[in-house]
């Protein structure tokens, strides 16, 4: 009978995988350069890498972080290059985020013991 259940759950109401990661949410964040928002989505702590130099934050410090790199990286457009789903063991995905001619790739792993919660995040090389 649970069996049945299960699967007039995903038939009937949809299937509880993928839907729930913020992405369009994160992408807005990070093009409004809205620090605090991005964020928000983050683990506390949250490990963050900026141009290979690494460092574990607690919200307000990685928030910190992320304002200066957009002073130094203003309105740049975010895109997703890869979109990893809740359906992988590991959920990671892949941005640019472009100023001009300078093109910044982005790294966003989800965490494993968290859902919807982003672990960390890589912006450089």
């Amino acid at each position: 009978m649970a069996i049945v259940l299960f699967y007039f759950n995903i038939l009937f109401l949809g299937a509880p995988l993928g839907a729930d990661l913020p992405y369009v949410e994160i992408s807005t964040a990070f093009e409004k350069n809205d620090a605090p928002r991005v964020i928000s989505f983050c683990e506390n702590p949250v490990l963050l890498i900026l141009d290979n130099v690494e460092g574990i934050y607690n919200h307000a410090q990685a928030a910190m972080v992320l304002k200066d790199f957009f002073k130094s990286h203003p309105n740049g457009a975010f895109n997703y290059q890869f979109q990893g789903n809740e359906a992988d063991e590991d959920i990671y995905s892949a941005a640019v985020y472009a100023q001009g001619a300078q093109k910044i790739n982005i790294g966003i792993y989800f965490s494993s013991e968290t859902p919807n919660r982003i672990q960390s995040i890589k912006l450089g090389e």
